[in-house]
């Protein structure tokens, strides 16, 4: 079986990395696709939710039934002197009321009197009761609720934490597309400049031009080499830094140079335009208003413990069979009865307790209510920086237009001569700059407009 198992993953492997570099581009959305899929910190996010739900099984565990067997005896220099037999079932619920049905069996010629059985067997059916501290609330099922509150709030925290990827893995993208739309722009130039730097030699060598224009023009033409240079190696950089979000089978994968970015910007906004919610309903303020339950449900735990401790035990006895002599074994007439009673005189540390859970219930209520406050904010300023960073990627586009119109309008000029190679040269730099910027302002409006998207889709 093993045997066949790894040629056929090896095969998924190859397919996979075929796939996603043997195509030409890839997507934003192909990105994200990979990521939500395959990225290991996705998956412990899970494990976290998972851990959280074994919490919930074991708090529930309290309330197992129980089942317990004593036996003893005693033999002096092989003399027997008695045996005793005691068999117990136990039910807890969650009102402080405990099911208990008991099988005793005792005999020997020193039994104490006490622990004499009437019969062969004696059963008892009845139960342990809490008529004060613990009735209603008792640590038991304080701690059942409080696990269920942890569940529910494990599961809004997941969804922040894979939110939280995946702003970072688009983040990653976008750096990486306008590192590629950066390297893209500038080799552009640097075919206008050698094709420009040519042209010079070749006008110089006709006596057109003075020899110090083509110095110019080879100074100008090694500067964007050099960008070109530049941004090639910031190209490489963002391409990696955006593998680290690409994973298969817990193995990390690396984006290869012939592959490269794509954004549709149509389907962007369509994509990542999200959809206001009310902030109650946001699973940070979800996650803090369990938080809050947890610390009441604490709170009420340490004002049940303000009561006495309450305990009564009662056990209806049969020497026969209650399973098969139902009436017998209600005979209030063979009976036990237990009652305990316990109360400190000045509660001085119950009274403690209950202050530093009010205390902490309330540093909870407004670490809330602050969280609420902050992230109001927050997303009217996401929103905001995302509004005002379109308009000034449409202004930046527009300029870019016009430096564009003004640099060919002085290239031609300098071809018919009425114009320096210095003009032309500084007519581009100006439109390199504005195209670049532009870039920039896009890719940070892109970002701000994901995580807007971010804080409000999960």
């Amino acid at each position: 079986m093993a045997r066949l198992f790894f040629p056929f993953l090896l095969l998924f492997f190859s397919a996979f990395s075929y796939q996603l570099y043997g195509q030409e581009q890839l997507s934003l959305q192909e990105y994200i696709g990979y990521v939500k899929r395959y990225h290991p910190f996705v998956k412990q996010a899970n494990i976290d939710l998972s851990e959280s739900q074994a919490k919930l099984l074991k708090a529930r565990g309290a309330f197992d039934p129980q089942l317990g067997v004593d036996l003893k005896e005693k033999t002096v220099k092989n003399s027997p002197y008695y045996e005793r037999f005691n068999a117990a079932f136990s039910l807890p619920t969650p009102l402080g009321i405990s099911l208990k049905a008991e099988l005793s069996e005792a005999e020997g010629v020193l039994l104490n009197p006490e622990n004499t059985v009437s019969g062969e067997q004696l059963y008892a059916l009845g139960a342990d009761i809490d008529l004060g501290k613990g009735l209603i609330a008792n640590p038991r099922t304080i701690a059942l609720k409080q696990a269920k509150r942890f569940v529910q709030q494990a599961e809004e925290e997941n969804r922040l934490q894979i939110n939280s990827i995946l702003e970072q893995a688009t983040h990653a993208f976008l750096d990486w597309y306008a590192a590629y739309r950066q390297w893209q722009v500038i080799g552009e130039f640097v075919e206008n400049a050698a094709f420009r730097f040519e042209g010079v030699k070749k006008r110089v060598l006709a006596g057109d031009l003075a020899p110090i224009d083509s110095i110019e023009a080879r100074i100008a033409y090694n500067s964007r080499v050099l960008m070109q240079e530049k941004s090639r190696l910031k190209l490489k950089a963002t391409a990696l830094k955006a593998s680290n979000f690409l994973w298969l089978d817990e193995q990390p994968l690396e984006i290869k140079e012939t592959l490269r970015p794509f954004l549709d910007e149509t389907t962007f906004a369509l994509d990542f335009t999200p959809l206001e919610i009310p902030i109650e309903e946001h699973p940070k303020i979800k996650a803090l208003g369990y938080k809050v339950d947890q610390g009441r449900l604490a709170r009420q735990l340490q004002r049940n413990n303000l009561l006495p401790e309450v305990k009564l035990s009662y056990r209806w006895l049969s020497s026969q069979d209650p399973l098969q002599q139902w009436q017998a074994a209600l005979d209030p007439e063979n009976n036990t009865t237990a009652l305990k009673v316990k109360m400190p005189l000045f509660l001085r540390k119950e009274r403690a307790d209950l202050k530093l859970a009010s205390l902490k219930l309330n540093d909870l209520n407004l670490a809330r209510e602050q969280a609420k406050l902050d992230l109001t904010n927050k997303l009217q300023a996401l929103k905001f920086t995302a509004n005002s960073l379109f308009d000034q990627a449409v202004l930046a586009q527009n300029m870019t237009a016009d430096y564009q119109i003004l640099f060919n309008g002085e290239q031609k000029k300098f071809e018919a001569g009425e114009s320096s190679l210095f003009l032309v040269n500084s007519r581009e730099a100006k439109f390199l700059d504005a195209a670049q910027k532009s870039i920039a302002l896009e890719q940070s409006q892109c970002k701000a407009q994901l995580s807007y998207y971010y804080s409000l889709s999960f």
